[in-house]
C-alpha cells in the first residue's frame, strides 16, 4: 500500500494526459461581446466582499458586478490585466458549462459587441461537448468539478484603446465518482486575450489558448480518491475571481 507501481503512476499519466487533450480541444473558448443589455443590474464592487471585487494590482480594481462578473475597470494597464484574469475565470467555473442562461450572462458582461453572437455559439457548443466527453448528465452536474486559478499575467502590447493579455491558468477539472469516464485532473494553460476599450470598460475581443507552461508531477506523489476529492470539492469555497 505504501509503495506507488509504475502501473499506477502509468495511469495518473494517462488520466492527465488525456484532461490536457480534452482541455486543448473543448476549452479553446475564443472571444467575442458587448456591453450588458440594458436593464442589467450593477452592483457596487465596493459593496461585495474582496474575493467577489476583482483586480490584481492598485488601481486595478472593478467598479462594478454585472452577471454576478466584476466589470467597469480603470482604462490603464493594471486595469485591462484585471479584467483578462477576472474574465478567464468568470468562464471556468462548474455552472459556465452546465447553466447556459449563466454562460450567456457572463459572455454579455465580458465580450465585446463585436464578436458576441459568435462567441455564444461557440461557447455553447464547447460546453456540450465537455459535458458529453466527462459524462455529465443533468442528475451527475451538481457533481462535476470545474476549478481554475491565474498563477501569472503578462501584457504583451498596450495602448489606450487596445491591450493583450497572457494568463497562465491551473485548471482541475472532472467528475469524483468510481466509474467517471473522466477522473478529476489537473491540467495547465495560458490564455491570450485581446482586450478592446469599449463602452468605458475593457471587453473581450478575442482568446487564444494553448496548454502549459506544465510543471513536473512528484514521482512519489499519488492522485487522491474519489472521495477525497468529492469532498474536498464540496468543503472548500473557490474564490470567484482574482482580487
Amino acid at each position: 500500500m505504501g509503495t506507488d507501481s509504475p502501473w499506477r503512476r502509468a495511469k495518473v499519466g494517462a488520466i492527465i494526459f488525456g484532461v490536457v487533450l480534452l482541455i486543448g480541444i473543448l476549452l479553446t473558448l475564443f472571444g467575442g461581446g458587448s456591453k450588458p443589455a440594458d436593464g442589467t443590474s450593477q452592483t457596487p464592487a465596493d459593496s461585495l466582499p474582496t474575493s467577489q471585487a476583482g483586480g490584481t494590482g492598485p488601481g486595478a480594481k472593478a467598479r462594478a458586478v454585472t452577471s454576478g462578473v466584476p466589470v467597469s475597470y480603470p482604462r490603464t494597464k493594471d486595469g485591462a490585466v484585471a479584467a483578462a484574469v477576472n474574465y478567464q475565470v468568470a468562464r471556468s467555473s462548474p455552472g459556465y458549462f452546465t447553466d447556459e442562461a449563466l454562460r450567456h450572462q457572463v459572455l454579455k458582461a465580458v465580450m465585446s459587441s463585436a464578436a458576441l453572437p459568435g462567441q455564444q455559439q461557440q461557447d455553447d457548443q464547447t460546453a456540450k461537448g465537455l459535458l458529453a466527453s466527462l459524462g455529465v448528465t443533468a442528475k451527475t452536474a451538481p457533481d462535476m468539478v470545474m476549478r481554475a486559478a491565474p498563477l501569472g499575467s503578462t501584457v504583451t502590447s498596450y495602448s489606450a484603446d487596445m491591450a493583450t493579455v497572457r494568463v497562465w491558468m491551473s485548471e482541475v477539472v472532472g467528475v469524483p465518482t468510481e466509474k467517471s469516464a473522466m477522473p478529476v485532473a489537473g491540467t495547465w494553460s495560458t490564455y491570450t486575450l485581446i482586450l478592446q476599450w469599449q463602452n468605458g470598460d475593457w471587453k473581450v475581443a478575442t482568446i487564444n489558448q494553448a496548454d502549459g507552461p506544465t510543471p513536473l508531477v512528484a514521482a512519489d506523489s499519488s492522485a487522491s480518491s474519489s472521495s477525497e476529492m468529492r469532498l474536498a470539492n464540496e468543503e472548500f469555497d473557490a474564490p470567484r475571481y482574482a482580487g
